[in-house]
């Protein structure tokens, strides 16, 4: 009964911080998240939301914070793939973005990526990461199925 009131009150958080976010209101949606992490400290999806909320509001600082607080549970529980994952998860969407201030335009143009550029890299940075994560976890899978002799 406890662990459907918890997983209730967890959706009712991660809803409400949704809708907050989306209304624009990220002070309240990041205090709704740290409830959320409170009431399921091993939720992936709370950890990363919160992460996220943090990132998004400028303070990388405290979102690489809330992934090593997240990474080091797994790797307690002895979670080190999914450690593992999420750390290459944390390292592409925290990677700090170098903007030039003082740079002439032509200089830029000439030898940076464009806003629209750089976002699409680091979406493919991301694709390549989650698939290589992907793939690591299922051949330390399959090394298992092999091993046991047993049929697929």
């Amino acid at each position: 009964m406890i662990e459907t009131w918890a997983g209730g009150e967890l959706a009712a958080l991660l809803s409400g911080a949704a809708t907050l976010s989306r209304a624009g209101n990220r002070v309240a949606a990041i205090a709704t998240l740290l409830s959320a992490v409170g009431v399921a400290p091993d939720d992936l999806t709370a950890h990363r939301r919160l992460a996220a909320a943090y990132a998004v509001g400028g303070d990388a600082d405290s979102a690489r914070r809330e992934y090593d607080r997240f990474v080091a549970r797994l790797e307690a529980r002895g979670s080190v793939d999914a450690a593992m994952i999420e750390r290459s998860y944390a390292a592409v969407m925290l990677a700090p973005v170098v903007r030039p201030r003082a740079i002439a335009a032509s200089a830029v143009r000439a030898h940076h990526l464009t806003a629209d550029q750089s976002i699409a890299l680091r979406r493919v940075g991301v694709a390549v990461v989650a698939i290589a994560a992907t793939i690591a976890a299922m051949l330390a899978a399959g090394a298992q199925i092999f091993a046991s002799g047993g049929s697929l």
